[in-house]
């Protein structure tokens, strides 16, 4: 028997019938997120801790790491939901994978805080979508999860990409660094004084997070650290495996008609 109960169970059999869906992790019928996959999203008692660096090679010059808080692997049906979600416009996967995002979240905000200045008050700053992702979109994946993350800092906001980097899909770790170097920048004076705590979806040699840093620390921002949904510290040449890098031909919502309701998304997008 489905945890939430018989009557819950009844009326999604009922909206099954009605509005035919795929599981966003698997592609089980009828279940937006099936049994199955909710059991594999369940939440970790402890956030897992990586300390990313910039490569020796072209790195930043002070070398300083930057500590990551993540709640997953970046595999199995976290991925899945994840791919689901920013390729295939799957929202309905932000919850679970949201709540995910909150553990690694709320984690960091408990060991960073007790460090902060007198006064300062850590705020979260999310990773900026490129304008053709959002265009292609209409959402950030990561605010579309935060909106499910629980308790959380108040939002700090004023980063942008000021270009569009090469594709990252086929790029190694030093490759990705000199990719985003200067592709970042904060707006005007908005995070000047600020302590933020970076916020991204998935990270693998953290090329994104450490160019995000560098933007706003020039923008006056005082950067304590970062969580992220899901980590992988594998540099994968395959096509969508890294940050959405190849868009999906998955139907959106699977069955009869799914397709009319599938998002546009035909070409690549770069996170």
């Amino acid at each position: 028997m489905d945890a939430r109960g018989p009557i819950s169970t009844a009326l999604l059999d009922g909206l099954a019938v009605l509005l035919p869906v795929e599981c966003a992790g698997c592609g089980a019928p009828d279940r937006g997120v099936c049994d199955a996959c909710r059991a594999a999203l369940q939440l970790p008692e402890r956030a897992g801790r990586h300390l990313m660096t910039p490569p020796a090679a072209g790195g930043a010059a002070d070398g300083r790491g930057l500590p990551l808080w993540f709640a997953v692997d970046y595999a199995g049906a976290p991925r899945a939901a994840l791919h689901a979600l920013k390729e295939s416009g799957r929202v309905d996967a932000a919850k679970p994978l949201g709540r995910l995002l909150g553990v690694a979240v709320t984690q960091a905000v408990a060991a960073l805080e007790p460090g902060l200045p007198p006064g300062a008050v850590l705020e979260t700053l999310v990773v900026p979508s490129s304008r053709g992702a959002f265009r292609l979109r209409g959402y950030n994946p990561v605010e579309s999860l935060l909106r499910w993350a629980g308790p959380q800092p108040r939002r700090a906001t004023g980063l942008r990409y000021v270009r569009a980097p090469r594709d990252q899909a086929s790029l190694g770790a030093e490759e990705r660094w000199a990719n985003l170097q200067g592709s970042v920048e904060a707006v005007r004076q908005r995070l000047s004084g600020r302590h933020v705590l970076l916020v991204d979806d998935v990270v693998t040699t953290g090329a994104t997070l450490l160019e995000c840093r560098r933007a706003a620390e020039a923008g006056g921002a005082i950067v304590w650290g970062s969580a992220a949904l899901a980590h992988t510290a594998k540099v994968k040449r395959t096509n969508s495996e890294l940050h959405g890098d190849l868009v999906s031909r998955q139907v959106y919502g699977g069955g009869k008609g799914a397709e009319s309701n599938r998002p546009r998304l035909g070409r690549r997008v770069l996170d």
